[in-house]
């Protein structure tokens, strides 16, 4: 099988002959290696190439490699500095080399060098679209993401819709203080992509000069589709690495976990296109060292904040309450489920929460009423678990809101009596007198799968527009203990929300959450930490510690929901985890003061430097979910049987976006990811109504 080679030594485009000698070191450390005669074609992946180096043609540096590749029998891939069209300036251009020596992709850097610093002559596509092309090789089809541009996630999304299997990013990194916030926004980029991500980073220097050789940290790795590293770096100057595309390619076949898939690509593509038409002028990429410092300074000073509200208050305590919630099972229950399981929380909350200190409760997903069995549930069983926001179950957190003096947050199934019948999956805040501040509907919910039939916005997109207009979708409280944000479980998975929660001017973004526990969890936490340090955001994730199927069972909860309430930093480091399964409660601290020095920083704050014109193209395609899926019926769920997603994933087989696997997931597999296939609806729209004289909600 083809293999990917990473370099970990510093090269020069102008020294030929020491680049000669690593493109043979590779090969010849490949070849002896193989076992298959002849062996298949493998890839060299180079990091991005010294920083000191004078920037030359791209057309000279391919003519010299070519022989190169063709005499090493391998792809030769990697980023350098290119002379741009201005006298005196370079772009950094990713680029991938056949082994027939042909120039496959030439790509140019999106992003601002805040790694290594603004630097004279250094510049940047910026203002213009981005198009990324894939190119096909032994290892599947290749997208070049070179230095920071792995760390815009618009971007990585733009380029797997380009048709991207492997993202290969050459970097070269220092040991700064983002440094580990940045390793872990690559895995996040592999899992939330449903790609391999390759990363080749310099660890020592070409071998001249009398200076050490060591030239930066170990940061080269290979990243599953799960959030898994293959191959960490150490000390050495070649790795290599097995990428196994027909097993991504299977996974993707599968649908359920394949986030591109069942992205609303449509809904967040109006968002980018009104804040494109918002930026106050145009966006000139600059030239200097000198105009970039200006371009952060214009940067900083456009997005100017609302005034602060009388009181604020700059730091303080968040508590963040896991709770194990009893499971609704019969209509006969609701009432009398949802009141224990409030009264549990706050009985959980209360002793912390009545400190001065503590300024916000979190409660975690479905803290109020659980969710609903297991299995499948219909609308009509959804709309019995349902709350209205303000109502009797409101009004016992707004007594805790009033009394303790805190505010509150958390979320669950909520009535909209202006769009009658659905459901959606909501967060709210009250504020610290009991007053409901802020609502968000779920945008990425698990009801593409069908089994759990809630409503988002992006379902009924033009009705709910209609009733609330865009800025709805991503509500932003703007409170005396910072602006406030909220998202709700899956939508941490896709980077869009947070992103645009932090463009509408969100500092802590609320996460009441309820995911499960297994093996999945690595990617939820990689993402969990990145959503922190892209947004440079604070990011409180509240989850339940299991939960009671049966509600009167003596049996102990179970452990499918294991907890690990999380809160993050702004900069992406963990402040704490609540390390147990159970009940508990977890206290953290919120510093404003330091959130606002580090959005301060033009080199720490990535959202500064996030241009849609940039990927609202690749938005604006036909990829993703389309909106208006759901009908007038709200007992018609258009989820059932992964219908849309069956055809989404069609469509980006015949686009080339995705590539079918040679042995495809049976459909037995892919119904079984939803406990069995799902009846006709005929069936199951008349098995709901007699639902509606029963007791008994079928699940």
């Amino acid at each position: 099988m083809p293999m990917l080679i990473i370099a970990q030594r510093d090269w020069s485009a102008h020294d030929t002959d020491g680049l000669a000698a690593l493109i043979a070191a590779a090969a010849r450390t490949y070849h002896a290696r193989a076992m298959i005669d002849p062996p298949p074609v493998p890839l060299l992946l180079l990091p991005l190439s010294s920083a000191a180096e004078p920037a030359g043609s791209l057309a000279q540096f391919v003519a010299a490699v070519a022989p190169m590749a063709r005499a090493g029998r391998l792809f030769v891939a990697g980023a350098l500095r290119v002379s741009g069209a201005s006298p005196g300036t370079s772009i950094t251009t990713g680029f991938v080399i056949a082994d027939s020596g042909e120039l496959l992709a030439a790509t140019p850097k999106a992003s601002p060098d805040l790694v290594q610093g603004f630097v004279d002559g250094a510049t940047s596509p910026m203002g213009e679209p981005t198009a990324y092309a894939a190119c096909v090789t032994p290892l599947g089809q290749v997208v070049v993401l070179p230095g920071e541009d792995i760390l815009f996630p618009q971007l990585v999304r733009a380029a797997t819709f380009a048709g991207g299997e492997l993202l290969l990013n050459p970097v070269h990194e220092f040991n700064d203080p983002l440094f580990d916030a940045r390793r872990n926004a690559r895995t996040a980029r592999a899992w939330e992509n449903h790609a391999y991500v390759a990363t080749a980073s310099a660890v020592h220097g070409a071998g001249t000069g009398p200076g050490p050789l060591r030239v930066g940290p170990p940061a080269s790795a290979v990243i599953d589709p799960l959030g898994v590293e293959k191959c960490g770096a150490h000390g050495e100057d070649l790795l290599i690495a097995d990428v196994d595309i027909e097993l991504l390619r299977r996974r993707r076949d599968a649908i359920v976990p394949v986030q591109p898939l069942h992205l609303r690509a449509k809904l967040y593509a109006e968002g980018y296109r009104r804040l494109a038409a918002r930026q106050p002028a145009p966006v000139i990429s600059p030239r200097t060292r000198v105009e970039w410092v200006a371009e952060a300074r214009r940067r900083l000073e456009v997005q100017v904040a609302p005034a602060r509200p009388a009181g604020f208050i700059d730091q303080y305590d968040v508590i963040l309450t896991q709770t194990v919630q009893r499971i609704i099972q019969r209509e006969s229950d609701v009432t009398a489920v949802r009141l224990q399981n409030i009264q549990a929380a706050l009985k959980l909350a209360g002793r912390l929460a009545a400190n001065p200190i503590s300024k916000l409760v979190v409660f975690g997903e479905f803290f109020m009423h659980g969710q609903g069995g297991h299995g499948y549930r219909s609308p009509i069983t959804l709309q019995r678990l349902a709350i209205r926001y303000p109502g009797p179950e409101m009004e016992l957190l707004q007594d805790f809101a009033l009394r303790n003096r805190t505010y509150v947050s958390g979320s669950s199934f909520e009535i909209d009596d202006r769009l009658p019948g659905h459901v959606f999956n909501s967060a709210f805040i009250l504020s610290d007198t009991g007053e409901l501040i802020h609502r968000y509907r779920k945008i990425q919910c698990a009801d593409v799968w069908g089994s759990l039939p809630d409503t988002t916005p992006s379902s009924v997109y033009d009705r709910y527009l209609d009733f609330y207009g865009y800025e709805h979708l991503f509500p932003v409280a703007n409170t005396p203990i910072g602006r406030l944000g909220t998202m709700v479980c899956f939508d941490q998975a896709h980077p869009e929300v947070a992103r645009m929660l932090t463009r509408f001017g969100a500092e802590l973004i609320i996460h009441p959450s309820s995911e499960g526990h297994g093996s999945g969890r690595r990617g939820w936490d990689f993402a969990r930490a990145t959503r922190a340090f892209e947004n440079t955001a604070y990011v409180l994730s509240a989850m339940p510690g299991g939960e009671h199927f049966d509600p009167e069972s003596p049996d102990p909860y179970t452990v499918q929901m294991r907890g690990y309430s999380r809160l993050i930093n702004f900069d992406g480091s963990v402040q704490g985890v609540a390390d147990t399964a159970g009940p508990c409660v977890l206290k953290g601290t919120i510093d404003l003061k330091a959130l606002q020095r580090a959005r301060a920083n033009p080199r720490a704050n990535l959202a500064l430097w996030d241009d849609p014109i940039a990927y609202a193209g690749a938005y604006e395609a036909d990829v993703g979910l389309p909106n208006n899926l759901w009908g007038d019926d709200p007992l018609r769920n258009p989820y059932v049987g992964f219908g849309p997603l069956k055809r989404v994933l069609a469509s980006y087989y015949e686009r080339g976006i995705f590539v079918r696997p040679q042995v495809p997931q049976s459909e037995a597999v892919r119904q079984a990811k939803i406990h069995g296939p799902a009846p006709a609806e005929a069936p199951r729209r008349l098995a709901d109504q007699k639902q509606i004289d029963g007791e008994h909600i079928q699940i």
